[in-house]
């Protein structure tokens, strides 16, 4: 590795000198897009690392291009097969701004280097407690997309999901078994996926990298540095923790990091500092607080986290701050209970919007205010003049407080406490909801955090219990795909098996344990196509690790396939014998989306 080092610091200086020299000499005369286009022209230096550790030189090809502002780097590896033949890695772009440049480049070009995937070998029953490498260098979207294909980092277990669809569901009124849900496009990519390498690294949680969970810091923790934001907090002293199904809870994981680029945990705040630990993509640490360099005059920000007893610091530029929040959870299920309460005191009835044919409701793209696309919703206008508006999806909760030959204006217990006015024809759509006191239950999903936690009442000591929580998938906006919808939903029904067809019309793939709560957005398994056979088990392991980093369902809410069978069982069969096998949940049961 010297020898390696010394190269790296040639290159490093190298571009140090070139940079230096376009960003001090701006163009002041001349030809100026002939001299813009010089600076534009792509450099390249070569590196000859044993970059997967096995023992023989690889090649490392550096491109770069030197901006006013920036120096825009490709890193392409080509790694020696056995039989000496130079095979084509996959190539990471990274951008490095001017203020910070020498500390950001040498640290990521030595983490490139150490952390490229070792060759894989037969494996042995004891693996070393290193972490896995493969996703560590590759930033947000192009780590996501690389690790989801090639990179995974173990053989998840059966339970274990994949990603799901934009799926249509039927008319709740007249459903048809044999409705066509579209196969989602991530799924559509799943293929020449021939082996998932095991995982290594003992202290992350198998199925969601969650580092170190087990340890538990002394309460009020705090490291001796100035804190911009500290996240350590009371959780509900009306909210017990007595899980019914724990398999996929991280404990006391309330405030957390998700590492989005791979980057180092360091002693102090500041990149000279020693390593103790490199953190790997979609590693998540338990955060204590978000606090400055300890660099005289520094700007720059880390998270403190907490791990193998003891404070480390993670650059906020390389992880995203997320949390599972109860007290926003019981806040918001204490709104929509006095919604409720206020309601049942003024004996009106609580209606819920029944809007879903497949591809029903609106047929716009367009997003309101709230993120929520029309398809599969309703105008509900800010006036009886009908232009503004905002799309109420379905299955969302209201009160009718006034009826004119003109319009219907409701209240919905989000959407900012507002009331909207609805055409007069969709008053068709407003159904009884069956709700006749407050909610009981209610599944907490945060689209921010990709994670999901369930309560319910014990009516008996007035207090709510955890009943189960884990990370999810929710969905990604885009062309044919829809972000989960923000709001507040009454749960329709479950069905064991949701299928999917192809351009022909035949059933290619399906998911399981499918739970309808908005237009076709459903709670489910890992979904997958059946085809080719034997790759199965490997494509859904792999799309399974995307459980907990990114949105990138097609609306639905994935689950591991564990976690949902539970769901699906606890949320029980208020209509048995249906001929479709669909089944309305025992109680009534809200999902609230944040």
């Amino acid at each position: 590795m010297k020898g390696t080092k010394k190269i790296i610091l040639l290159f490093f200086l190298m571009i140090l000198s070139v940079y230096g020299n376009v960003a001090g000499n701006p163009v002041t005369s001349g030809n100026t897009a002939e001299k813009t286009e010089e600076k534009k022209e792509w450099k390249s230096n070569e590196l000859k690392p044993d970059l997967d550790k096995d023992g023989k030189k690889d090649k490392l090809v550096i491109m770069y291009l030197i901006e006013p502002d920036r120096v825009v780097t490709k890193f392409i590896p080509y790694i020696t097969d056995d039989k000496g033949k130079s095979v084509k890695g996959k190539e990471v772009e990274k951008i490095f701004g001017k203020s910070n440049f020498d500390n950001d480049f040498g640290n990521f070009m030595t983490s490139f280097i150490d952390s490229y995937p070792k060759k894989e070998v037969a494996k042995s029953s004891s693996d070393s407690n290193t972490e896995p490498k493969k996703e560590n260098i590759k930033k947000a979207e192009t780590e996501k997309k690389t690790e989801e294909k090639k990179l995974a980092e173990k053989t998840p277990a059966v339970a274990e999901k994949k990603p799901s669809t934009a799926e249509k569901a039927p008319a709740e009124k007249a459903p048809d078994v044999t409705e066509k849900n579209d196969v989602p496009e991530d799924l559509k990519k799943e293929d020449n996926i021939t082996n998932v390498p095991q995982n290594t690294d003992t202290d992350i949680k198998s199925k969601d990298n969650v580092v170190d969970e087990g340890k538990q810091p002394a309460k009020n923790i705090k490291g001796p540095y100035t804190y911009i934001n500290y996240y350590v907090k009371e959780r509900p002293k009306n909210l017990t923790f007595n899980y019914k199904y724990d398999k996929n809870s991280p404990k006391d994981m309330d405030d957390f990091v998700f590492i989005k680029t791979a980057t180092a945990v360091r002693k102090e705040p500041n990149t000279k500092s020693g390593v103790l630990k490199n953190a790997a993509y979609s590693h998540k640490y338990k955060v204590i607080g978000k606090v400055k360099t300890n660099v005289p005059g520094g700007t720059a920000e880390w998270y403190e986290v907490y791990f193998d007893g003891k404070l480390g610091y993670v650059l906020a530029a390389n992880a995203i701050k997320r949390e599972f929040d109860w007290n926003d959870m019981m806040k918001r299920a204490e709104k929509t209970n006095n919604f409720i309460k206020e309601a049942v005191a003024k004996n009106q009835k609580i209606y819920v919007l029944d809007d879903y044919t497949p591809l029903g409701g609106g047929n716009g793209s367009s997003k309101d205010k709230y993120g929520n696309k029309e398809n599969q919703s309703e105008r509900g206008y800010l006036s009886s003049s009908f232009k503004e508006f905002i799309n109420i999806p379905d299955r969302s909760i209201m009160t009718i407080t006034e009826e004119t030959d003109k319009y219907i204006k409701v209240k919905i217990d989000v959407y900012d406490d507002k009331e909207y006015y609805l055409q007069k024809s969709n008053k068709k759509l407003l159904k009884d909801s069956g709700i006749k006191e407050e909610v009981s239950r209610f599944i907490y999903v945060d689209r921010h955090s990709q994670n999901e936690m369930i309560i319910e009442k014990n009516k008996d000591t007035n207090s709510w219990n955890v009943v189960t929580s884990s990370f999810v998938t929710t969905g990604k906006d885009g062309n044919g795909s829809y972000a989960t919808p923000y709001g507040v939903f009454h749960v329709a029904y479950s069905k064991p098996v949701m299928q999917y067809t192809g351009s022909a019309g035949t059933v290619v793939g399906d998911a399981k344990n499918a739970v309808r709560f908005s237009g076709g957005g459903y709670m489910h398994s890992i979904p997958s196509l059946f085809e080719p056979k034997e790759t199965r088990n490997q494509r859904k392991a792999v799309t399974a690790k995307k459980i907990g980093t990114y949105p990138e369902s097609h609306k639905c809410i994935r689950h591991y396939d564990d976690q949902i069978k539970f769901i699906y069982d606890w949320l029980g069969n208020a209509s048995p014998g249906d001929k479709n096998g669909f089944r309305v949940p025992e109680v009534p049961t809200v999902m609230l989306v944040k």
